[in-house]
């Protein structure tokens, strides 16, 4: 098995050397990036007030203050925000506007200065997010996101123990990767597939040792991983190509396109390849355990035998997570799925054009790369517990003890 390992290991940490982007590099463009003046602020809502507002579907009526560091302003808030329930004490991000902020001549001919009725006499909109002090951009989540973070993280280690620790680490480490390596990467103009790659590599091999252990059961379950990762990473150049998803759909995908110049195939190949990693990480690791136990069960199995069993297993882990895939996929895009649904165009076309057809061929090529990874595995599982690699003496011993278990 080291004989396998090692090489890999040395291309995927070799390639992370290679692609590694240098120091100051970026895109060249910054999102975050406002006009002269104005700042993103986060503040409390300290009062909402509705009196001046006929009903309650009414918008630009209320007055809204909020306060930032210590200073009370007005908040211009969006309709669909008021309909999410802001209330007092609430959280927000906004964008300030600085006091001395140099003014629009030309707009102020217009609508006149802030605060100052226009031309004609008209009393300012209310409604109007030029004349309120800081405009609202979202809730602040950061509270609620870390409780629940917090959550989930302290269940899991509750229910896996140390095992469930060490995961937790793991997906803290991929994350990593792709901060501090793989968005830079793409950033700098790197190979996007080869960066993709490089990656799930390097994600792969570090997650699956901190998870499960150094052993050949979880170096078969990384061999088979890798396998699923370079055969979806084939077929999603292919269909990329084939059916032409190089196109600008989105307005993220023209601003990518435009300020760092990618090229946006191997950006739908890169994301194919991430989307892919924790569904074949779940199969292979399953795939592999089965055969470790189906050899202590029957250690007089030959390897075409445990092959055959496992396979069995194998087939109904296929079967639900195709279902798996399939519901996630629905989930996250239910919003464009319901806009579909409600247009004119039928259903089957709709799916063919832009975004959703990326979204396809990324699930039907996860689907196939998660199809075959599952055999790959087990056939590298069965060669490498019959080869005396696999199952520790105590283990084999064990199995030959028991009765009813050498059929």
């Amino acid at each position: 098995m080291l004989g396998l390992l090692v090489p890999l290991a040395v291309l995927a940490v070799s390639g992370l050397v290679l692609l590694w982007p240098a120091a100051g590099e970026d895109g060249g463009w910054d999102p975050t990036a406002l006009g002269e003046g104005t700042t993103y602020v986060s503040g409390t809502v300290t009062m909402v007030d509705l009196r001046a507002c006929p009903d309650a579907e009414s918008s630009g009526c209320a007055a809204i203050a909020v306060e930032v560091d210590g200073a009370e302003g007005s908040l211009f808030v969006p309709p669909e925000a008021m309909r999410a329930g802001l209330a007092p004490g609430d959280r927000v991000k906004a964008i300030g506007m600085d006091a001395e902020a140099a003014s629009d001549p030309a707009a102020e001919a217009i609508t006149g200065g802030p605060g100052e009725a226009p031309p004609g006499g008209a009393a300012p909109d209310p409604g109007d997010p030029g004349a309120a002090d800081y405009v609202f951009v979202d809730f602040d989540r950061n509270v609620s996101l870390t409780v629940l973070a917090a959550v989930y993280g302290l269940l899991v280690v509750l229910v896996a123990g140390l095992r469930g620790l060490r995961a937790l680490l793991g997906l803290v480490f991929a994350f990593g990767v792709m901060l501090v390596f793989m968005l830079p990467a793409l950033l700098a103009g790197s190979p996007a597939v080869l960066v993709g790659v490089v990656a799930a590599a390097v994600i792969m091999l570090v997650v699956l040792y901190l998870a499960h252990g150094f052993s050949a059961r979880t170096t078969t379950a990384l061999l088979g991983t890798l396998a699923g990762i370079a055969v979806t990473g084939v077929l999603g150049a292919l269909w990329t190509r084939w059916a032409k998803l190089a196109g600008i759909y989105s307005e993220e995908t023209y601003l990518l396109s435009w300020s760092a110049e990618l090229s946006t195939g191997d950006l739908v190949v890169c994301g194919i390849l991430i989307a892919g990693l924790g569904v074949l990480n779940d199969v292979t690791i399953t795939q592999a355990a089965a055969v470790w136990e189906l050899a202590l069960a029957r250690p007089h199995a030959r390897a075409r035998e445990l092959f055959a069993s496992a396979m069995r297993i194998g087939r109904d882990h296929i079967a639900s997570t195709v279902y798996t895939i399939a519901f996630a996929f629905a989930g996250g895009g239910l919003t464009v799925l319901l806009l579909v649904a409600s247009s004119s165009r039928s259903f089957l076309e709709s799916l063919t054009l832009g975004d959703l057809a990326i979204e396809v061929v990324s699930l039907l090529v996860c689907s196939i790369g998660l199809v075959l990874a599952i055999p790959a595995t087990t056939a590298i599982a069965a060669l490498v517990v019959r080869s005396g690699e696999g199952v520790r003496p105590r283990e084999r011993d064990r199995g030959a003890a028991v009765p009813g278990r050498n059929g």
